[in-house]
């Protein structure tokens, strides 16, 4: 199970690493995939910065917990996938399910469900 946990953290990594790659290196066309149109300059920047900022900084957090086995690195992910997701419940309320996003509640769920399961598993883990 440990080695499990580990490879799917690290999936989870990797799947971090490459939406904040494409919000950093193709910029337009992955903030259009993801419903922002019409980007100005200075929304580019905005868009590297805070959201390919947050998922490559959750990428570095989720690989290097995987591969170090340090369920500490976990907790900082967790903050912020929880507060993305409390943004999309706030969104859910007041404009709908398809302004949330569905599919990305879920994955954020899914995700939040997998760190809380690697970090209760490795702490019982031999050291």
């Amino acid at each position: 199970m440990i080695i499990l946990s580990r490879i799917l953290l690290a999936l989870g990594g990797l799947l971090f690493l490459v939406v904040g790659g494409g919000l950093w290196f193709n910029t337009i066309e992955a903030a259009s995939n993801l419903g922002l149109l019409e980007v100005a300059a200075l929304g580019k920047g905005t868009i590297r910065a805070d959201i390919g900022g947050f998922f490559i900084g959750g990428a570095i957090l989720q690989l290097l917990a995987a591969v170090q086995m340090k369920p500490g690195l976990l907790w900082p992910v967790q903050l912020l996938i929880l507060l993305a997701f409390t943004g999309r419940c706030l969104t859910l309320v007041l404009d709908g399910p398809v302004a949330a996003g569905v599919l990305s509640m879920a994955i954020e769920l899914i995700l939040l469900g997998l760190i809380a399961w690697c970090k209760r598993l490795w702490a019982s883990a031999p050291a």
